[in-house]
């Protein structure tokens, strides 16, 4: 599959919840900033935890598909990224807002 956020520009409004499902194989959704895509934006805001919906292995004969939601709580850009082995260098990265 293609390692990528569809979409990865998402327009989301104050109080939208914005759902992750998650495919097949293991993937995150942990927040970064612009300057940093691939690292969690607590290494580079100390004092900024950040959201990280922690791996969520998934295989083919999977029934269920297993979500991450977020709630956004204003209108500030939003980086995030999948901090799996390579995926964020090979462009799985993504921006609400």
């Amino acid at each position: 599959g293609t390692l990528a956020y569809s979409p990865n520009n998402i327009k989301a409004n104050v109080g939208d919840m914005v759902q992750f499902q998650f495919a097949p194989n293991n993937h995150t959704v942990t927040q970064s900033t612009f300057a940093q895509p691939c690292q969690p934006i607590a290494m580079n805001m100390p004092g900024t935890t950040g959201f990280y919906s922690g791996f969520m292995p998934v295989t083919a004969a999977t029934t269920t598909t297993p979500t991450y939601t977020i709630m956004i709580n204003n209108t500030t850009p939003i980086w995030l990224y999948c901090s799996q082995g390579m995926h964020c260098q090979k462009g799985m990265v993504a921006v609400i807002n």
